[in-house]
């Protein structure tokens, strides 16, 4: 069992949660990578249509935002007002994909005392 979970640790496809134990592990069917792009996508293309879109669109599919340069919490991410990809994403996950957009000037992580944002940025 160790050298499975060793092995999809190594390929991206899990990592230990919390990150300095070796007990507990979190599965991803999505590399965080993959998941990063998810969110840039999810975030940058405003659909022209958004209520024929909505209406064609399975729950599980994401709809983009257009929201670029906007703000938004960690909660409208992970609860949007429209069911994405992103809707119940753990909390890690979500930070960890948004870590790969900061190392690539894509976001920008906000720090207050109410609570975490994240501002994304065109680009890719």
């Amino acid at each position: 069992m160790e050298q499975l979970l060793a092995a999809l640790i190594l390929r991206g496809e899990a990592f230990y949660e919390p990150s300095k134990q070796t007990r507990v592990v979190m599965l991803l069917w999505r590399t965080v990578d993959e998941w990063a792009e998810v969110l840039h996508s999810w975030v940058c293309t405003k659909p022209t249509r958004l209520l024929e879109l909505c209406a064609l669109t399975p729950p599980w599919q994401a709809v983009s935002t257009g929201q670029l340069n906007t703000i938004l919490t960690l909660y409208e991410v992970q609860y949007p007002e429209l069911p994405s990809e992103l809707s119940d994403i753990p909390t890690t996950l979500l930070r960890r994909a948004i870590d790969v957009l900061r190392k690539t000037n894509r976001a920008q992580i906000i720090e207050s005392a109410e609570g975490g944002g994240v501002r994304f940025f065109g680009g890719g």
